[in-house]
């Protein structure tokens, strides 16, 4: 285990990466827990990056034959953006993530994330923050199988999801697992599709924190020539949808296909309200033939 010591930079006293981002100087202590358990934490001040230019502006550790790196700097609106590089067994992994003027987290855009690469060796097996609707996480980018993970705070969920994919014949692959803030299973889903010459076939299924399926469907496509076939069935609780149909391809510009539906339901009647309003178009038909022609 050694320290990289800070040094003294023998250029231009500036922390600047071009005009809109400057360097926050960085320290790097290990950080012991319980047992065999341990880390590292790199830490600075934003202000130092305005006041103090003469720091090295790079975090960085060895310890037990792992090397870590570290970068932080300002942007000229006020946002942080960080990068971490950690070479564990020969293998390198970069994460990269930002916070905005209030402290909430932001997704450093392409640009951003280019600059700070620029700055830390070896940066490889990207992982850089990415936001979802109520969550933020990190998702790692250009790998196989993808893993990212989420932090709801909301509902103080954690979500992981892996996404794989292999070549001929095509199969996309795509799991997610949900656990709460106990660190206990809450459920997931599953998601596979695959695809070989004209054929298709998309599953998909979620299910409880008893492993139980909720919600399940399977697609199946065709085309040979002009002809082509579908089928599905979708089962959401104790209902179930099924379809199954042809088409034929009669001309460029023409199609023709057939529906079956056995499952429709007419609707109930509407209740008699006032004002009265006229209720929308229900096709419960269990037969359906259409006609599609493009003009364009």
């Amino acid at each position: 285990m050694g320290l990289v010591p800070r040094t003294q930079p023998t250029g231009p006293k500036t922390t600047t990466l071009g005009d809109d981002f400057r360097l926050i100087p960085l320290s790097s202590r290990p950080l012991f827990g319980e047992g065999l358990q341990s880390g590292i934490v790199f830490g600075g001040h934003s202000l130092d990056a305005v006041i103090d230019n003469s720091l090295s502006c790079c975090g960085k550790y060895t310890l037990r034959n792992t090397q870590h790196h570290s970068v932080a700097g300002l942007t000229s609106d006020g946002c942080v953006l960080f990068a971490v590089n950690c070479q564990i067994g020969g293998r390198c992994c970069t994460a990269m993530g930002g916070y905005d003027p209030m402290g909430e987290p932001i997704v450093p855009t392409l640009a951003q994330q280019t600059l700070l690469k620029t700055r830390l060796p070896n940066a490889d097996n990207l992982m850089v923050w990415d936001a979802k609707p109520g969550s933020i996480g990190l998702k790692m980018n250009g790998a196989n199988p993808n893993a990212s993970v989420y932090f709801n705070a909301l509902k103080k969920e954690l979500n992981f999801h892996i996404n794989a994919s292999w070549a001929d014949p095509d199969i996309k692959a795509h799991t997610s697992l949900t656990v709460d803030k106990d660190l206990k299973f809450a459920g997931g889903s599953l998601d596979v599709e695959a695809a070989a010459r004209g054929f298709k076939a998309i599953a998909s299924t979620d299910f409880d924190n008893k492993l139980r399926a909720t919600n399940s469907s399977l697609q199946l496509s065709a085309t040979h020539n002009r002809y082509s076939g579908s089928a599905s069935v979708k089962t959401n609780g104790k209902e179930t949808t099924r379809e199954l149909g042809l088409g034929f391809q009669a001309t460029k510009e023409v199609k023709i296909s057939v529906v079956w539906l056995p499952d429709n339901k007419p609707q109930p009647a509407p209740k008699l309200e006032f004002p009265f309003k006229p209720a929308s178009f229900h096709d419960a038909s269990k037969f359906r033939i259409e006609l599609k022609i493009d003009l364009w």
